[in-house]
């Protein structure tokens, strides 16, 4: 073998990337297209939409992965670093929908997990697809329907096409027996344990983790996540702890409130300095085209290259 497997995943991610620098980023031309969303729903669209915009940090990081700049977005999006300054309309949970109208859009793009209760509003204001990213594989088929409503069928079929032989290549290597994984998003207080269905889960899954929350049913707001007895998890005493933590404000991330506790504190993966605080952004706001730098900085969690708490 020329590289390690690290070797080839940065030798991969480095080429994906000259690739996309070179990729043709105009937009197709040609006749009205009907888009089937994924609330099954068939949109037509008469012709290519100039003022687009995207209603999650997901959805806008796509947009301008495929050369489409919209004219507005939902507040706090920081990447890329010019999407901090569009105007605003609302965040993804609570839009506002006197702000998004005042933009004139003549394209949104939604998000089935975000607004799926509001299609007759959003549709009063222009033609919306919806779209739904729960786990890596859902990015490149969500590239290329953006790409399609957008008119930006070449890029964002180029973009897709490289990310599924970026994770054909993880699946051909996956090792076969990686480390043991806890998932927690929220707080210790509220948590949800995050299985492999879901977004950070299947990329640990990719790289061969088994994720100790695998086997229990769905349990809270949105799928791919359970709830698990403090007694399950001493019992499994994962090698590994995910935690992304959101709260309030000022609210103390996860691993340092599991350093003061007794019962936490136990557990191997505190012991041994491994429970990272990873960045909700990149491993659960923004599924999407940075999927690969995020996987990138995942296995050097797993196999001993990352720092503990952060």
């Amino acid at each position: 073998m020329l590289f390690s497997p690290r070797q080839f995943l940065l030798v991969l991610l480095t080429v994906i990337f000259l690739l996309g620098l070179g990729a043709p980023w105009a937009a197709a031309q040609g006749e009205a297209r009907t888009i089937t969303d994924v609330l099954g729903r068939e949109v037509t669209l008469e012709s290519p939409p100039q003022r687009v915009v995207g209603m999650s940090a997901s959805i806008t990081e796509i947009l301008y992965a495929i050369g489409v700049t919209p004219v507005g977005a939902t507040e706090g999006i920081d990447y890329p670093p010019e999407a901090a300054s569009l105007p605003t309309f609302g965040t993804g949970y609570q839009p506002d929908l006197e702000a998004l109208a005042a933009l004139e859009p003549d394209l949104i793009i939604a998000s089935a997990q975000l607004q799926q209760d509001i299609v007759d509003q959003l549709e009063a204001i222009a033609p919306t697809i919806y779209v739904l990213i729960l786990t890596v594989a859902d990015v490149p088929p969500t590239v290329r329907m953006i790409g399609q409503a957008a008119w930006h069928d070449t890029t964002a079929e180029y973009l897709a096409e490289s990310e599924e032989s970026f994770l054909n290549y993880l699946e051909m290597t996956k090792p076969s027996e990686g480390p043991s994984v806890l998932i927690i998003v929220g707080l210790l207080q509220l948590p949800n344990y995050g299985k492999s269905t879901s977004y950070l889960g299947h990329m640990a899954s990719l790289l061969g983790a088994t994720n100790i929350a695998d086997g229990e049913e769905d349990s809270g707001p949105f799928p791919g996540y359970a709830q698990l007895s403090v007694e399950s998890i001493l019992e499994a005493d994962p090698d590994i702890i995910l935690t992304i933590t959101k709260g309030p404000p000022g609210v103390a991330p996860m691993p340092e409130v599991m350093a003061v506790d007794p019962v936490w504190s136990s557990l191997s993966a505190m012991q041994n300095g491994r429970v990272y605080e990873v960045d909700s952004r990149l491993f659960l706001e923004s599924p999407g085209p940075r999927f690969g730098e995020a996987i990138q900085e995942l296995y050097g969690i797993l196999y001993g290259q990352g720092e503990a708490g952060e």
